[in-house]
């Protein structure tokens, strides 16, 4: 039950993202013309519906290969944000508007996502409309949970993802924070105040 549960989070982040790019396409044009692939509005909004197609498949769908197939679109997602930031990319477009600078947390949550979707494949879930049969009040508190944990998931995405990138910036100019604090101005001395000419004696 849980791994089927997890599958269906998954599922709903992908079909949540290919809708995103879907209404904002930019984005996500601009990452694969970065890498060099073929870019433009009309080929984002097609990988968007791709996405929706296929995270609203395995949702309703369920089973070992819409698991295999949630998986590998993981997979891929973790390959792309490893390029983009390897070209410099100043978005991953993951989620079209909302999305944020690639980062190590997004490989590291579409990695983790392509495991739970892995394993999900090897105990075979359960499609949506089954699950919601054997859940209590016909299935909306377990709806209700299950949008909860998408959003935050893609929350992790966007404003987790920039909150860290920029954290990173900040890291990366600690050093030179330093070495201007250091270097930046010399001590000054005050000049020293001309001696008084000495009396001349008198004999």
């Amino acid at each position: 039950m849980a791994l089927t549960a997890a599958f269906q989070i998954l599922a709903v982040v992908v079909a949540v993202g290919g809708f995103a790019k879907l209404l904002a396409p930019d984005a996500f044009s601009t990452t694969l013309a970065s890498l060099g692939a073929p870019s433009g509005t009309a080929v984002a909004r097609l990988c968007g519906a791709v996405e929706v197609v296929i995270g609203a498949g395995a949702l309703l769908l369920g089973g070992r290969i819409a698991a295999l197939v949630l998986a590998l679109t993981y997979g891929t997602f973790a390959i792309v944000v490893v390029a983009a930031r390897r070209a410099g990319a100043t978005s991953c477009g993951c989620f079209g508007a909302a999305s944020a600078p690639p980062s190590q947390l997004h490989v590291v949550v579409n990695a983790a996502s392509a495991g739970l979707a892995l394993a999900a494949a090897v105990a075979g879930p359960s499609p949506l409309g089954e699950t919601l049969a054997d859940q209590p009040l016909a299935g909306v508190p377990y709806l209700a949970a299950i949008a909860l944990a998408a959003w935050l998931v893609i929350v992790v995405d966007t404003t987790g993802a920039d909150v860290a990138s920029r954290v990173a910036e900040v890291r990366a100019l600690g050093p030179t924070f330093r070495d201007n604090a250091h270097g930046a101005a010399p001590a000054r001395t005050l000049p020293s105040s001309p001696s008084s000419p000495t009396p001349a004696r008198t004999d």
